[in-house]
């Protein structure tokens, strides 16, 4: 068996570092813009999901660039620097005398820690698998992303008790720059192991100096330094990058109009709002659906290369064209990226789910009772803020627990798959428990804040079984030169999550409601039986075991 990397000592210490400056900023994120902005509750959720959406989507630029040009360590610090820059715009929103100037002032800074915490996301997974010596070893690399996410909870569990202390004590301002000191932190550490750590090599590390070259020096010096094969091969790819730049606005606006054309059809027909809204999000995924299957056909038609073009080729193709164009390794590998996909999908409620109890969990936290309590010669409050430390505190303790005692003994059901699929259920069982605390609030009953210990610790475990096992899944699933793109399809699925709760909390009046949780609640439920249907089949167990 494989040791455990020593190197991975730096890179768990930038996670734990990062993860602080990202839930610390994140903990008080909700009631201040409700509180300081004088935002509405649905005002103030939308705005935490889209802040997540955005991060969550991120990833595949990152992966991209991590992938195709600078590599992993390059880009993780690279974009790091971008986040702590977003940490001290943001820390200086509440230095402005107009709530509109805070408001544009915080939405700058959420941006561009979006795209700092976005871009090294799947780069960091990625990285932290890549110091493995032997990859094939299941038992030490389930060590690794154990060590990996427990590093994160030990973050987010301090930064949830510490910053809105902070923020008590002295200001949001001083609350928001303290992240960025962490921040700041991470990148220096994960600079001190420049030295030991394994690398995997970019599929394209020579594009920019051969693109400058091309532009500034001429195609025929370019040649003669990088190769002809180099810079058409860049020369595509600086094709590629200006298409998307070009149509990416356009095929957005079209789904805009596509959603907004469906909505007013539905309300024409006499439809209610909420019907017309769910025609409109139909809609969308129908309108997603088209594009992608257009796209596949395109990349068939064309012989493109990577995934989408052995994907299109096996779909729409015959066999003996696929086997003339592309390797078996090509092939098994689109194959395998297509099992991987059609899981991640149906994971997508679970972050519906788990994302809120950073927002209406927040919410519905407010209105029960804090614990006030003295230590030090100091009063200190336990409240909805603070009541988020509970679930990395149960992760800390829960991940070494069940990776170390549990999982060995279980037999079939220690399987990645089976892990997910009960997860997925048992969060929206949990929601139930949600929904029950908040028909006590509503019948006017006065609940002390440790009541919401109870959903914490269902979602906790669910998690502990779909993210925690999702990341390794990913990881392991992934062919070797697709590991950062997989991860970030993988993070992918929480933008999609939490679209869904952006496009349902414009339907809803309180997005803290009992009706609103059983419906996340019955969502999840659902889809996770599908999810166990699905994937408890033959198919998905033999390929599991290649």
């Amino acid at each position: 068996m494989s040791a455990f990397p020593p190197q991975g000592k730096f890179i768990i210490g930038n996670e734990a570092c990062e993860r602080f400056s990202f839930y610390g900023m994140r903990s008080i994120l909700t009631l201040y813009m409700t509180s300081m902005l004088a935002m509405t509750q649905q005002e103030a959720v939308e705005v935490g999901h889209l802040f997540l959406a955005v991060i969550y989507i991120l990833p595949l630029l990152g992966a991209w660039i991590a992938d195709r040009f600078l590599g992993r360590y390059r880009t993780i610090l690279y974009i790091s620097l971008v986040y702590c820059m977003g940490n001290f715009i943001l820390a200086c929103s509440d230095f402005a005398d107009s709530i509109d100037t805070r408001r544009i002032i915080l939405f700058i800074g959420l941006f561009t820690i979006a795209v700092g915490t976005g871009g090294i996301k799947p780069c960091v997974s990625a990285f932290i698998g890549d110091q493995v010596q032997d990859q094939k070893d299941s038992k030490i690399m389930a060590r690794v992303y154990a060590a990996f996410y427990w590093s994160i909870n030990l973050g987010s569990f301090f930064a949830f008790l510490v910053i809105p202390w902070i923020r008590q004590s002295m200001g949001y301002s001083w609350a928001f720059a303290v992240p960025g000191v962490f921040m700041a932190i991470a990148t220096f550490l994960l600079w001190c192991g420049r030295k030991t750590y394994r690398h995997r090599q970019p599929t394209q590390p020579h594009f920019l100096p051969c693109l400058l070259t091309r532009v500034f020096k001429g195609a025929k010096a370019a040649c003669e330094k990088f190769g002809a094969a180099a810079v058409q091969e860049t020369s595509r790819t600086v094709l590629g990058i200006v298409s998307f730049i070009v149509l990416a606005p356009v095929v957005v606006l079209l789904a805009y109009w596509a959603r907004e054309g469906a909505t007013q059809l539905g309300s024409l027909c006499g439809l209610s709002e909420t019907v017309s809204a769910l025609c409109g999000l139909a809609a969308i995924i129908l309108y997603i659906i088209a594009i992608a299957v257009a796209g596949l056909r395109l990349a068939a038609a064309t012989g493109l290369r990577g995934f989408i073009g052995v994907s299109g080729s096996l779909i729409f193709n015959p066999a003996q064209v696929t086997e003339s164009r592309y390797s078996q390794e090509e092939i098994h590998g689109a194959r395998n990226m297509v099992r991987v996909l059609i899981v991640f999908l149906m994971i997508i409620p679970f972050w519906s789910l788990y994302d809120q109890t950073t927002t209406s969990w927040v919410l519905q936290g407010a209105k029960m009772q804090a614990l006030q309590f003295s230590m030090f010669g100091q009063e200190f409050q336990f409240g909805a803020e603070e009541m988020q430390s509970f679930n990395p505190l149960l992760i800390m303790i829960m991940v070494p627990l069940v990776t170390l005692c549990v999982y060995p003994y279980i037999g079939r059901w220690s399987q990645p798959l089976r892990r997910m699929g009960c997860g997925i259920v048992l969060a929206g069982l949990g929601y139930g428990v949600v929904a029950w605390l908040q028909t006590r609030l509503d019948a006017g009953e006065n609940l002390s804040i440790l009541w919401q210990c109870l959903p914490y610790l269902i979602i906790t475990i669910s998690e502990i079984l779909v993210s925690t096992t999702g990341l390794e899944y990913a990881y392991t699933a992934a062919g070797k030169n697709m590991k950062s793109i997989v991860l970030s399809f993988f993070y992918l699925t929480s933008t999609i999550g939490n679209c869904l709760i952006v496009y349902f909390t414009s339907m809803v009046d309180d997005p803290a409601s009992v009706h609103t949780f059983l419906l996340y609640g019955t969502l999840a439920v659902c889809i996770g039986i599908v999810f166990m249907c699905v994937t408890f089949r033959e198919k998905f167990k033999a390929e599991e075991e290649e």
